[in-house]
């Protein structure tokens, strides 16, 4: 007959040195996996804050070019404004003067020319939790600051559209728009000033008066509007100098 030995099941209790051995071993492995995915975040972030100041750094170009044709077409508009001013008030009560006061309006005042920045980039930082992303020293402020200048645009913005509004509004009391097909027909045809056109619905002296003034006072607003843009201009230049070598973009 067969005699069958259970084992034995009592084990050798683990010495203090294993437990330590073991937790030593735990702690590691936890310590290292959190750092481990800490720096993959932080690769992780550099590589979206990477992409938020590349997208910037179009925006602003884009800014940059839009601006340089926005300052030309406002540099043309004030020549126009200049001569359209150096018709003098007698010259206005005749024929010749109201033609060229008309033309001068408007080829160059018909319409207001306004900067739209590209704020694709801002707005995605916004919704991605604002500047907080942007983790490079000094880059969050200089943003903070480009979207302040953005804003400080607008708030001129609104003294030259006012304006525009308001000196165009005092042209229709004055000049007759109905016509101007026709003039300006003579005019390709001619490659001269039509000098012989009843061009006014009005003859009121105070409304003439009244239109110069205003376009007086126009030809300041849109000469400050057009200094801030100038300014702006380069500013937006030397941010993208610093974008590019802060992030090392090519």
């Amino acid at each position: 007959m067969e005699v069958h030995h259970h084992p034995d099941l009592h084990h050798e209790k683990k010495k203090i040195k294993e437990y330590l051995l073991e937790f030593v071993m735990i702690f590691l492995a936890v310590t290292l996996g959190f750092f481990a995915e800490t720096i993959r975040e932080s690769i992780s972030e550099r590589h979206r804050e990477n992409d938020y100041i590349v997208g910037l750094v179009n925006n602003v170009q884009n800014d940059i070019s839009e601006l340089k044709g926005l300052i030309s077409r406002n540099d043309a508009e004030l020549k126009g404004i200049d001569s359209l001013l150096r018709v003098s008030k007698e010259n206005l009560s005749r024929t010749v003067g109201q033609d060229s006061f008309y033309y001068y309006g408007i080829q160059y005042t018909f319409a207001v020319h306004i900067f739209q920045f590209n704020d694709l980039t801002l707005v995605q930082l916004r919704n991605a939790g604002g500047y907080s992303v942007i983790k490079t020293g000094g880059v969050a402020d200089s943003i903070a600051l480009y979207e302040s200048k953005n804003n400080s645009i607008k708030i001129q913005e609104r003294f030259y559209v006012d304006n525009g509004v308001q000196t165009w509004t005092s042209f229709k009391q004055v000049f007759d728009g109905t016509i101007a097909n026709d003039f300006f027909d003579v005019y390709k045809v001619t490659g001269k000033i039509p000098s012989n056109i009843d061009v006014l619905i009005s003859k009121d002296g105070e409304k003439m008066s009244l239109l110069r003034n205003n376009y007086w006072i126009f030809s300041g607003t849109v000469k400050a509007y057009n200094s801030i843009l100038v300014e702006h201009r380069q500013w937006l230049q030397n941010f993208v100098v610093f974008l590019k070598r802060e992030y090392d973009l090519r």
